[in-house]
């Protein structure tokens, strides 16, 4: 509960996500020796006051490109940022189908968002990529073996592990490594680079187009953004987040020609006080598993846990099957989308005209029905994010009947 009158406090939401965390299973939890970022969407009611976890993840892990799967079963970025973030689609969609903080509107024909739900986002780490360049240390010598995000304990200054988009070995020793604020980066991995973008990018991107991705868009009658972020961890800059966020693409020049999707400038605040009790430790090694939890009923089971972007507990014979996919995997979100449009008749004939089957439509082609996001994203990347990567087609052809 937070009794001020306005949103909730850094403290606040950071005591509610380490007691959600805290509250969880100890199964897929790291070890005495064993360190994870731990991140949260906060749903906090202005007229109630109260605050409450919606969405959480634990992890550090992205797979390399060899190993995405064309069904849509593997995850194949399983950092907390993005973990939490895909929690948060399936507690939507579960709200969707049981109109508590959404009404549906007739006119418009899309579900309008309760006017006092506001959501905030919680991490426990600088977001890889641009977040953690520290702009005075651009002109620092960028050790060539530098292979993850670590802190420099006696300059405080913190260095990337995210790649730079095309980056290779320059004339003066510097690689795809070196420390240029601003730029676009894959997510750090050991062995085959990953094609994942960077946390600070997606960041970036659900601060403009909305964190409820274009499939949930199609139903909504504005995007979801967060009104804060928050990070509890020593090594965030208060002007390395904020460059990261928004203020890079700030002064360019150019303006959204799309009145439903604007840039926005959440309030950023960072804590170094309210450490997690996993937190990143030199002598500590990273946990494999990826942890995710939704507000969802039990009996859906709420808690997940995941190995190399797979449910944990998946026998041999069933790795390249659904049963190794967790519900926030592509495939299960893609079947939520679906199933809406099966049981709500108003939105079945607001997409009629688009879609003859849907046991036969493809993720991919129901993406490309959502024409306001496509366009707005297809603008942003020409303008702002012209290196972001591009997945083969062949990875967003699967259907509900995937097997």
């Amino acid at each position: 509960m937070c009794n001020g009158d306005t949103s909730p406090s850094i403290q606040d939401i950071a005591n509610i996500c380490y007691e959600k965390f805290k509250s969880l299973p100890k199964t897929g939890k790291p070890s005495g020796n064993q360190w994870t970022v731990l991140a949260c969407v906060v749903e906090h009611n202005r007229q109630t006051r109260d605050s409450r976890v919606v969405a959480l993840g634990c992890g550090t892990k992205c797979i390399g490109y060899t190993r995405h799967c064309p069904k849509g079963f593997i995850l194949n970025d399983s950092h907390a940022e993005v973990l939490a973030r895909r929690a948060f689609l399936r507690y939507l969609y579960h709200e969707l189908e049981h109109d508590r903080i959404f009404q549906w509107a007739a006119k418009r024909g899309s579900f309008d968002l309760s006017a006092h739900v506001e959501y905030h986002f919680f991490s426990t780490q600088t977001p890889c990529g641009d977040a953690c360049i520290v702009e005075e240390s651009v002109a620092r010598v960028v050790e060539k073996k530098a292979k993850r995000q670590r802190l420099d304990e006696n300059s405080e200054i913190v260095y990337t592990g995210g790649k730079l988009i095309g980056g290779q070995m320059s004339e003066d020793m510097t690689d795809d490594m070196q420390q240029t604020p601003g730029a676009l980066r894959t997510k750090p991995g050991r062995g085959v680079r990953t094609l994942s973008m960077s946390c600070s990018d997606k960041l970036a991107r659900w601060n403009v187009l909305g964190v409820q991705g274009a499939l949930i868009d199609s139903l909504l009658s504005k995007p979801i953004y967060f009104s804060t972020l928050n990070f509890c961890c020593t090594e965030a800059r208060q002007e390395s987040v904020e460059r990261a966020i928004y203020k890079r693409w700030q002064g360019q020049g150019r303006d959204s020609k799309h009145a439903r999707f604007q840039p926005h400038q959440p309030q950023i605040r960072i804590d170094g006080s309210l450490s997690f009790e996993y937190a990143q430790r030199g002598d500590w090694q990273p946990s494999p598993n990826g942890l995710v939890w939704s507000q969802v009923p039990n009996d859906l089971r709420p808690y997940e846990i995941s190995v190399n972007g797979k449910r944990q507990g998946v026998t041999k014979k069933k790795l390249g099957s659904a049963q190794a996919a967790l519900a926030v995997s592509k495939f299960k979100l893609f079947l939520k989308f679906l199933n809406m449009l099966h049981s709500h008749a108003e939105l079945r004939e607001k997409f009629q005209k688009n879609i003859f089957d849907l046991e036969q439509m493809s993720y991919a082609s129901c993406k490309d029905l959502c024409e306001d996001y496509q366009q707005a994203w297809c603008q942003l990347k020409r303008e702002y994010f012209l290196q972001w990567t591009c997945k083969p087609n062949e990875l967003l052809n699967f259907t509900s009947k995937t097997e």
